[in-house]
């Protein structure tokens, strides 16, 4: 297939989707009948050739235990044409879901009580993995600069969180949820560094690696670890990549031969791999999925830029924090804070905490003044209260709907 469509729309209600539930979307913004542009999966259907070995798989009728014996060679194929990243089949290890891979890690590689640095804002379950593991949340802050709306890394303060006692593991993510940063070689190797210098590991969660902008460059981080010889695990999958979430299914790519066996050694004493059609689908995606991926990322491209330029122009002080990669993106909400905390005041019944326990205040103001359901900032962090996160990994059509619903609600507030 030459082209893949991107635009038509797809009916998700009553499909078992999380993002598209009543119930989950009141929970962010006390609204269940607001348009869902939250939860971190697209309103596309996978790649065909994803769906082809879905329906092969189905259609033989037997679903028993499998056997697979190519997973780490086609990532390894994979890594190579997307990220010309050199994997050893030998150090990589498939686990179901990402989730699943980093909760594993921290446990392996710190006790107890230990300290986690985690960038910040930071990935909500990363900061649950931290807590219900009894380990010790170092909030890493990034440096945000509202001149330019943009995210940086403040090295200079790494090191002094990770040379703290008993604080053996840095969490980091790149590119970086929710800022969309895709760093750069130079960030990349000041953190080696660092890591080195402190003896700590390097978790590093890659997600959304595949689908870096190609204005952007993005870098492994485990070809960096290398150089300094950390012990690292870098984590990815082809959920967000080829949007099948649903399916959990994971890749760890070791940095050495005994981060993989004590990584391998715990999975089996747990009984833990990927299932049947989990696998199935991530081999099919990673195998023939590589030119639905480079036009779904001209896709995004053009829905970012397409955001930018409403919000630039719409006169609201609503300001993009133009990604790097992927299909969620932070709008700056600063300048309308104070207005809404007055809207607040003047409705409380519109921005009850009971009714959204999961939202703050700027994702209830969209949700029941803009009927646009999307990530407060506070769910990354409690000091990023003035973003919200937008999911545009949908039709344009709907993206500039959304935008519109915004902007004219911002609008109703003056």
């Amino acid at each position: 297939m030459d082209t893949f469509d991107f635009d038509t729309p797809i009916r998700r209600s009553q499909s078992l989707s999380v993002k598209w539930n009543r119930g989950a979307i009141a929970s962010i913004c006390n609204n269940a009948d607001a348009t869902p542009h939250w939860v971190a999966d697209m309103d596309f259907p996978a790649p065909p050739a994803v769906l082809d070995a879905i329906h092969a798989q189905a259609e033989h009728g037997v679903l028993g235990y499998p056997a697979f014996s190519t997973i780490a060679s086609t990532f390894a194929t994979w890594s190579e044409q997307r990220h010309n990243w050199h994997v050893d089949p030998s150090m990589v290890v498939a686990v179901p879901g990402m989730l699943a891979s980093i909760a594993t890690l921290v446990e392996l590689y710190s006790q107890p009580g230990d300290g986690i640095v985690v960038p910040m804002p930071a990935y909500k379950p990363f900061v649950d993995i931290v807590r219900r593991l009894g380990r010790t949340l170092v909030e890493w802050p990034m440096q945000y600069h509202p001149d330019n709306a943009r995210f940086t890394l403040a090295t200079d303060s790494l090191e002094t969180l990770l040379s703290r006692p008993n604080t053996p593991i840095l969490l980091f993510c790149s590119p970086h949820n929710p800022t969309g940063r895709v760093f750069g070689e130079q960030e990349l190797h000041a953190i080696a560094e660092i890591a080195a210098r402190c003896a700590a590991m390097v978790i590093s969660d890659e997600i959304h690696a595949d689908l870096s902008f190609p204005t952007s460059n993005h870098i492994p981080f485990d070809t960096v670890a290398r150089q300094y010889g950390i012990a690292c695990a870098t984590c990815m999958a082809p959920s967000k990549t080829f949007n099948i979430a649903g399916e959990h299914f994971s890749i760890v790519v070791c940095s050495d031969t005994a981060v993989r066996s004590r990584l391998q050694h715990r999975l089996r004493a747990l009984h833990i791999a990927p299932d049947l059609l989990a696998t199935v689908t991530a081999l099919a995606a990673y195998g023939q999925g590589y030119e639905w991926l480079v036009h779904l990322n001209r896709h995004l491209v053009s829905q970012a830029r397409l955001i930018g330029e409403l919000l630039e122009h719409s006169g609201t002080g609503l300001q993009f924090v133009a990604p790097e990669a992927s299909f969620i993106g932070l709008i700056d909400c600063t300048e309308i804070l104070t207005k809404v905390e007055a809207d607040s005041a003047r409705n409380p019944e519109l921005y009850r905490v009971a009714t959204s326990p999961e939202g703050g205040l700027l994702s209830r103001f969209f949700g029941q003044r803009a009927g646009i359901a999307m990530n407060d900032g506070s769910w990354f962090g409690e000091h990023y209260g003035n973003f919200v996160r937008f999911n545009y990994g949908t039709t344009k059509a709907a993206v500039v709907q959304a935008i519109e619903a915004m902007v004219a609600a911002v609008n109703r507030l003056s």
